[in-house]
């Protein structure tokens, strides 16, 4: 079977888009010779063209004469058609009948007339999309028109074609056995392409159903997508249909269609596809599905392969960017297919759009073609799952692995883990939780366990703990009593939820015996109220009780009593028998002190060797009974120690409360100072709190000084003065003075020493106020260089705790290096009275100064009873003759003579002297003519602050 050539159909589709001025512009001939034996015969190069007018006739055409050999095949307007005649000359001899065929199934009206050579109309046929297709006169998928049976000679062939898209279709004469043929061949093609689809379609949806796989079946619906649209292209759906009018509007639905559906194959195989990118494809599908509804069918075209090309360039580009590392060979196999499935496609339909005739080889190699594309989209689908079910079944060997590694955990837990059901049957249990409520194996828990009820000592716990899981989700660590077999009680930590399996649920639980902790925790909690030593009640729960105590007697206006215990001769047994008897004692006295107070009041151990009696209601009206009792079995208590017989005493403070008293720490301080007046008062008694006592007023003024002496050391609020010296022997240069303290209270009043001093010492405050004179004096000295330079000594006082306190003497130290002060320029002032008491300390400490280079100075010489004994063993530079003698010494003999006596001795030990209290010029002369070097008083120069120094004129 001899066929014609075609044209390379890509490049047909592009001349018709993009180069609509294409037209037919081959060689024309008037008269068609059908040679002997010729079936086939292409009738476009013999063709004439004219564009008339729609409504122009048969007969208005005939007359014209100017038909052109070419026609622009863009598409005419609505009021225009084509014309077209040829004349065939059928003296051949032939017994075929011949067949006029035009190749464009989509074209809407098409008209042919044929005529004798006398151009009389031997028939015509209205054909056309628009038209009814059972009207044709051959029932075919293409306009075909029988020439006149038994005609011969010269024949004219009229025809006119009215569409709206682009004006391209073959038009070939053929013999009705070369027509059967190519149909046949046709026929053939399409069965083959249609059981190709049908059997990968059925295939890959079937799967679907058993598998559960998206890509199975988005393949599934592009095979049968796929399929419609070759059958309707090609104009088969329209011959079964008998429906030709909208071929074009239906071949821009289904081609939309194909593009999502092959979108979702792509994404499928894809990975993490960004889902911008996802709904750009997915946006031309749908514009290219809704441009089917559209009337122009050129416009339809152009946007059907322009979305077209752009959906196979984005799918390409995002299966190079997005592919899985795994599965990179399907991800090419699936693009490439997509690829040439589209340019398949588009070779192959447009073909049959054209109704060119194609060679069997040719035919063969579109069909292979586009079943090889197609069955390459199914490898790569194939190959996807293949690599999913990989991954699949290596998660179920890890999941298995997991099991089995969890099972392990679960057995081997040093916890105890079960999971029972809500209603308490018992499912799982592993040995830790056999051990822990004294089973032999898990089997035997199982049997004997009826209920997870047995496992509580309360069953109800068990109740609100299933109620507290189902309130929050879980429950963690929950402090819990515990049953074992044996019976025996025990504490136990469980954490807990409820999980739904298989439509059950379930309480997950674990379990750890917090016995000893819990008995731990006992004893911590009763250690945080008790003391630990006596087990009477410690300091902070007593002050927790007198606080609600104080609290309900305001409020109920209740009585309430407290009592304040202060042993006496308690450090004698420690001192001589040592800290552990001293522990002992106190134990025992403690045991004793309890027996007496019992039910009546809260005993408590306030400090070393202090305790306290707390009396509420009527037992507060029994308190001094009470405090006889104690003070009664103190005094008959006798402490035993390697056969040593102790005895001791307590004094007693007693505080009522009274209105006035308004918080636990009045209270305790009025106590306080009661047990302190009863040890001032002879010791071993009871001495009752009264405003109106003399001695105690005295007592809590000197507290009071304390917590202000603590508040000017934390707030800076003492005061640096100076007192000048005068030299009675000669001129010296530089200035020589008496560092000097004052306080300045919270109305900014200065106070001098003599009013906090004494509370100072008796509560051991003067070492943290000398630290602060030398600190802030040495400061001032660093910050003044000039006046360093110009100074020649200065005096600085240092109370007896001071020289005893060796961190004092560390740091004393260290500001001599800091503030770089020279120590020849620093004299200490040391008081008699105390540097007798403490003498070996008071030695060493001014041997280790006095080796660096510093001076020290003996104050108020002369007020002690044992001066003259002590003074060869102090090693000092100076002594300070006390004031008393020097005030009236041009009055009173006996303290001239004093003055005159210590003078001598410290001459003839070289010893420097300073008169103080110099109050008159009169003093001054008399005192130089006696030989004392230095004067100090109002006589030479008043204090005055060292922020506001001035060198002595």
């Amino acid at each position: 079977m001899t066929m014609s050539s075609m044209p390379a159909q890509l490049i047909l589709l592009l001349l018709i888009v993009f180069w609509p001025q294409y037209a037919a512009s081959q060689t024309h001939s008037t008269i068609v010779q059908i040679a002997h034996g010729e079936t086939s015969i292409d009738l476009a190069n013999h063709t004439s063209w004219l564009i008339t007018d729609k409504h122009t006739q048969l007969s208005d055409v005939q007359s014209l004469e100017n038909w052109q050999s070419s026609y622009n095949a863009k598409p005419l307007t609505a009021n225009k058609s084509l014309w077209g005649k040829l004349q065939l000359d059928l003296n051949n001899n032939s017994s075929e009948h011949y067949f006029l065929r035009i190749g464009n199934p989509q074209l809407n009206y098409v008209d042919v007339y044929i005529l004798d050579d006398k151009n009389r109309i031997l028939s015509s046929y209205l054909m056309g999309a628009k038209r009814d297709i059972a009207k044709r006169p051959i029932n075919h998928r293409l306009f075909v028109a029988p020439l006149s049976q038994n005609t011969r000679g010269y024949i004219n062939v009229y025809f006119k074609i009215a569409d709206d898209g682009p004006l391209v279709f073959p038009i070939h004469l053929a013999t009705q056995s070369t027509l059967l043929a190519d149909e046949q061949f046709i026929l053939v093609f399409i069965g083959y392409l249609c059981g190709g689809l049908s059997l990968l379609a059925s295939y890959f949806l079937i799967t679907y159903v058993f598998l559960r796989s998206p890509v199975r079946f988005w393949f599934a619906v592009s095979c049968g997508l796929y399929l419609l649209l070759f059958l309707n292209v090609i104009g088969v759906n329209s011959q079964i249909t008998g429906i030709s009018a909208y071929i074009a509007n239906v071949n821009n639905l289904l081609f939309g269609m194909l593009l999502i559906s092959t979108a979702k194959v792509a994404f499928a195989i894809m990975e993490r596809v960004p889902t911008l990118w996802r709904y750009c494809a997915y946006l031309i599908g749908f514009i290219t599905t809704a441009s089917g509804l559209m009337q122009d069918s050129f416009k339809q075209l152009s946007i059907a392969i322009v979305l077209a090309i752009m959906a196979a360039l984005l799918l390409a580009c995002l299966a190079v960017f997005y592919h899985k590392k795994d599965k990179i060979i399907p991800n090419l196999m699936g693009t490439f297919a997509l690829s040439s499935a589209t340019i398949i496609n588009f070779v192959q339909v447009s073909f049959y759009v054209s109704g060119t005739p194609v060679n069997t080889s040719l035919s063969w190699f579109f069909s292979i073609a586009s079943i090889g594309s197609i069955l390459l989209i199914a490898l790569a689908i194939e190959a996807h799952e293949r690599v999913l079910t990989q991954r699949q079944q290596l998660k179920q060997q890890n999941t298995i692995s997991d099991l089995q590694h969890f099972y392990e955990l679960f057995r081997n837990s040093a916890e105890g883990l079960y999971t029972s059901t809500l209603e308490g049957k018992l499912v799982t249990v592993n040995p830790a939780m056999c051990t822990l409520f004294g089973y032999e194996n898990e089997t035997h828990m199982l049997k004997q366990v009826k209920n997870a009820n047995e496992f509580y000592a309360d069953p109800l716990d068990r109740e609100l703990l299933l109620g507290e899981i189902h309130q929050n989700g879980k429950v963690l660590g929950k402090e819990l009593r515990g049953v074992r077999n044996d019976g025996s009680e025990f504490w136990f930590s469980i954490s807990g939820q409820i999980k739904q399996e298989n439509e059950q649920k379930y309480l997950f639980g674990s379990i750890f015996d917090i016995t000893e902790r819990k008995q731990s925790d006992i004893s911590l909690e009763f250690l945080a109220t008790h003391d630990s030593l006596t087990g009477v009640f410690n300091r902070r729960e007593f002050e927790r009780r007198l606080k609600k105590g104080l609290n309900e007697a305001q409020i109920l206006n209740s009585e309430l009593t407290l009592l304040y215990m202060d042993l006496d001769q308690f450090k004698v047994v420690n001192d001589t028998c040592g800290h552990k008897a001293g522990d002992l004692l106190i134990k025992q006295l403690a045991h004793k002190l309890n027996d007496v107070v019992h039910d009546k009041g809260v005993l408590a151990r306030l400090g070393g060797d202090e305790f306290g009696v707390l009396l509420e209601g009527d037992n507060a009206q029994m308190a001094y009974l009470v405090a006889n009792k104690l003070l009664n079995a103190v005094k008959e208590f006798r402490f035993i120690w390697e056969n040593r017989i102790f005895t001791l005493g307590v004094s007693i403070g007693q505080v009522p409360w009274y209105q006035d008293i308004k918080s636990p720490e009045q209270l305790l301080s009025m106590a306080d100072s009661a047990c302190y007046m009863a040890k001032e008062r002879g010791r071993n008694q009871i001495h009752t709190y009264s405003f109106n006592d003399e001695h105690m007023q005295r007592y809590e003024s000197e507290i009071s000084w304390v917590a202000d002496i603590n508040y000017a050391l934390q707030n800076d609020c003492f005061e640096l003065y100076y007192q000048h010296y005068q030299s009675l022997k000669k001129n010296t240069k530089g200035h020589h003075y008496e560092i000097l303290l004052r306080m300045r209270d919270k109305d900014e009043q200065i106070i001098s020493p003599n009013t906090f001093l004494p509370a100072a010492e008796r509560y051991n405050l003067t070492s943290q106020i000398d630290r602060w004179v030398i600190e802030h004096y040495f400061q001032w000295l660093a910050a003044n260089p000039e006046h360093k330079t110009q100074l020649k000594r200065c005096n600085i006082n240092l109370s007896g705790h001071s020289l005893a306190d060796k961190d004092l003497k560390l740091f004393i130290l260290n500001a001599f290096e800091k503030y770089a002060i020279p120590y020849q320029k620093i004299c200490f002032e040391i008081t008699e009275s105390m540097a007798i008491i403490k003498m070996d300390e008071t030695l060493e400490f001014i041997n280790t100064f006095h080796r660096l280079g510093c001076f020290f100075a003996l104050d108020d010489f002369g007020s002690g009873f044992s001066s003259y004994t002590y003074l060869k063993t102090l090693p000092v530079d100076q002594l300070k003759i006390d004031g008393s003698f020097v005030k009236d010494i041009l009055v009173d003999p006996i303290d001239m003579a004093m003055v005159c006596s210590i003078n001598d001795v410290a001459k003839a030990m070289g010893m420097e002297t300073v008169a103080e209290f110099v109050e008159s010029p009169e003093i001054l002369v008399e005192i130089g003519k006696m030989g004392i070097d230095y004067a100090q008083g109002y006589g030479v120069a008043k204090p005055h602050p060292l922020l506001e120094f001035q060198k002595l004129s």
